[in-house]
């Protein structure tokens, strides 16, 4: 009777007790730092070359570079401000379904050759492949796509070769270096997909 009892007891107990160490809350993304490790370590190196300039050239010279840096700064805010809304709107035009179909997880062999077709046909410079890689893989494409998109543009792309290469180096060397980086979009893709399984390019958190 009395073990009936404790057993009721213990069982009105665990009812009107919740098992908290068993409840899950919800989890939010974590929001981005202003000033996180990548910050911090660019401003030390900058910090120490300041450093050493004033050291062996003088006070005059950093304020000179300032005085540049600043110009060089003012010129390029615009750009940067426009790639930043580039990548915005492209997220709300670009199709997921699209995305994902062409360039997602299980897009493999295709979705790599198609982002680095795309990334050597891609005009511009990197206020137009970043925010571009932004958006695909915000819309769903794979992190080995993406890095073959880039690798591509910053190896093969048709504009920097025709435009410059070709003008100032034969176009046997161009033609050999261009051959020889052919597999490397393809083998940086597969690294990052055996390594990054199931990551994306930027974090839950960040813009």
């Amino acid at each position: 009777m009395k073990q009936e009892e404790r057993d009721s007891s213990g069982s009105a107990a665990g009812q009107l007790i919740p098992d908290i160490g068993s409840a899950r809350t919800p989890r939010h993304p974590a929001k981005r730092r202003m000033f996180d490790a990548g910050f911090l370590i660019i401003s030390a190196i900058m910090f120490l070359a300041a450093g050493i300039v004033y050291y062996r050239r003088g006070a005059q010279h950093v304020l000179d570079i300032l005085a540049k840096d600043s110009a060089l700064a003012i010129d390029i805010a615009p750009k940067v401000l426009a790639a930043v809304l580039l990548a915005a709107w492209l997220r709300r035009l670009l199709p997921k379904e699209v995305i994902a179909r062409h360039f997602g997880h299980r897009s493999g062999l295709r979705g790599m050759s198609l982002a680095v077709v795309a990334g050597a046909i891609l005009p511009g410079g990197p206020m137009t492949a970043f925010p571009l890689a932004v958006a695909f893989s915000q819309g769903g494409a794979a992190l080995s796509v993406i890095v073959a998109f880039l690798t591509s543009w910053l190896l093969l792309s048709a504009n920097r070769t025709i435009v410059w290469e070709m003008a100032f180096i034969d176009t046997h060397l161009v033609g050999w270096r261009l051959l020889l980086c052919l597999p490397v979009p393809f083998l940086l893709g597969l690294a990052a997909h055996h390594l990054y399984r199931g990551k994306a390019l930027i974090p839950d958190g960040k813009p």
